[in-house]
């Protein structure tokens, strides 16, 4: 996907499967309180991929402190 577009641009599916890793990210940084390490590693890729995402989706992290 084209990092200069928004998560939601492109095609239908593309925009599923980006709602649906949102939303297993937020669950994931839920059960973890935000911890990014142990969120990275129960999801099975590296931290700074998470950072990525997580900047991707405009996740704001501190509400899960």
């Amino acid at each position: 996907m084209d990092k200069d577009k928004t998560y939601a641009s492109g095609n239908t599916l593309q925009r599923c499967v980006s709602d649906c890793e949102k939303a297993v990210i937020l669950h994931v940084l839920l059960k973890t309180n935000g911890d990014l390490s142990l969120a990275a590693e129960l999801l099975g890729i590296k931290e700074s991929s998470l950072k990525e995402k997580i900047n991707l989706y405009a996740i704001d992290c501190a509400q899960f402190e």
